[in-house]
């Protein structure tokens, strides 16, 4: 809620920033337009974004808080034959063209599974085994590009254009 203490995009648009990055390779911001509500010390409520990647890949993100309603966070990735999708940061699900369905039945506390595979990720991590948590090189250039999206009004990236 208050901007000292982080907000939507970093908090949670990082984690999905990171696992896109981690699929399609270092992202670019093309353009982005976060709005924020007249108290200054209060963060971002709403955030449309395109990035890309170096074959021009497109990332869309649409996020926005507040309102009655529960929580959701999103990410589908989509592609001509089979979509992606994961869901709470725990579901995932495909798409042939149908409903999205879970791949996986859920546990019963999810959130202790979560918080399990971290703390082995971050075991590993210690005994300097391979891991599965971002590098530090990794979490800069997360942290760049949401401190762009967040900063932006305009279009930040220009494309190319000819001089003939």
């Amino acid at each position: 809620r208050l901007r000292d203490e982080g907000g939507m995009t970093r908090e949670v648009i990082s984690h999905f920033l990171f696992f896109i990055e981690r699929i399609l390779g270092p992202l670019s911001v093309v353009s982005a337009h976060p709005t924020y509500p007249a108290d200054y010390t209060l963060c971002e409520t709403h955030l449309v974004a395109q990035l890309e990647n170096a074959d021009g890949l497109p990332v869309s993100i649409m996020a926005a808080v507040g309102g009655a309603q529960p929580d959701r966070q999103e990410l589908t990735i989509k592609a001509s034959k089979i979509s992606r999708r994961v869901a709470e940061f725990s579901i995932d699900m495909a798409s042939d063209g149908g409903p999205f369905t879970p791949l996986q039945q859920q546990p019963d506390d999810p959130r202790a599974v979560a918080l399990q595979a971290q703390l082995d990720q971050l075991k590993l991590c210690f005994e300097g085994e391979p891991h599965c948590l971002a590098t530090p090189a990794e979490g800069l250039r997360v942290q760049k590009l949401v401190e762009t999206m967040l900063s932006s009004s305009a279009p930040v990236k220009k494309k190319e254009t000819s001089n003939d």
